[in-house]
């Protein structure tokens, strides 16, 4: 294909260009490739992108001054079997799966339940396999049941990061040398945070609790099951994840958005952004599928 050039293990540290268009990449093997009337698409993740446009256009308003994200929690639980309406001749593994929305203050968050039944299959390696593959997050193997007795339940909430808050944000350190990894993510939670995460894991338990009187929980640092609801320290991920809106779109009347409606780079004229990058908010909703819809929103815009 005489159009398309293709260089292995070379990663693009920086983006040349003449103040208003990009001209050329540098990368890491000490080659410039040049772009010449190329429309340059940053299809990256959300923080690789905003390191790459950071170090590249440093006249550019608000690159990085917003932040959005979901933070998470994970709970296990078991009921009995005869809590719930399963027949005997059912197949060797059962999955079933809810999803449940809510909102706090016009904040949101949501459940992923997904339980599994599997009193027809003895192995243990198959179970675990499914559970891994198919079920809200990853569910021990010390909690595959044994008995066969009980139902599985993985539950995963995830609650939207306030992006209002100013004290988030992504932005070049001085610590790293590396043009590819020199990005430094700052994040607290916010009074707003801290009530929809009580209010998101007050509601899952809710929802564990009106399956069965007897539910049962995981608790990770006991390696046990009991009654008593797990502490928040011991349901709560440390880390965010579907990090967003560092360099989110905006119309003609949102002049501070760092990306246009057309997903150009505002003042850079061939540069384009996709991904979670362009959110103006976060949501709580896995992202995936609305990011393959602007991709090819772009595509056909570009075309």
């Amino acid at each position: 294909m005489p159009n398309v050039t293709v260089v292995f293990d070379c990663t693009v540290e920086k983006i040349i260009h003449d103040g208003s268009k990009a001209v050329a990449l540098q990368t890491n093997q000490n080659i410039t490739l040049p772009l010449k009337n190329s429309k340059l698409i940053l299809a990256m993740s959300t923080l690789p992108a905003t390191t790459l446009v950071l170090n590249s256009f440093p006249q550019l308003a608000n690159i990085g001054k917003r932040l959005s994200a979901h933070f998470v929690s994970s709970i296990i639980a078991r009921v009995p079997r005869t809590s719930l309406s399963i027949t005997e001749n059912d197949p060797d593994i059962q999955l079933g799966a809810v999803y449940i929305t809510g909102m706090q203050n016009k904040a949101q968050f949501h459940l992923q339940l997904s339980a599994i039944d599997s009193r027809q299959c003895e192995n243990k390696q198959i179970i675990n396999d499914i559970c891994k593959k198919y079920s809200a997050n990853s569910i021990p193997s010390e909690c595959i049941d044994k008995s066969q007795d009980f139902v599985v339940i993985s539950c995963s909430t995830l609650g939207e990061l306030d992006y209002k808050n100013n004290q988030n944000h992504f932005e070049l350190s001085n610590s790293s040398q590396c043009l590819t990894t020199n990005g430094q993510l700052s994040f607290c939670l916010n009074e707003q945070d801290k009530q929809l995460w009580d209010v998101m894991d007050q509601a899952t338990f809710q929802v564990l609790e009106k399956l069965s009187n007897q539910i049962q929980y995981w608790h990770e640092n006991e390696k046990t099951w009991t009654t008593e609801r797990p502490l928040p320290n011991q349901i709560r991920k440390k880390s965010l994840v579907h990090d967003s809106s560092t360099m989110w779109i905006g119309d003609r009347n949102d002049t501070e958005s760092p990306v246009t409606y057309d997903y150009r780079l505002r003042g850079i004229e061939n540069v384009y952004v996709t991904g979670g990058a362009l959110w103006p908010t976060g949501g709580s909703w896995n992202p995936v599928l609305t990011i393959v819809a602007m991709a090819m929103h772009l595509a056909d815009t570009i075309h």
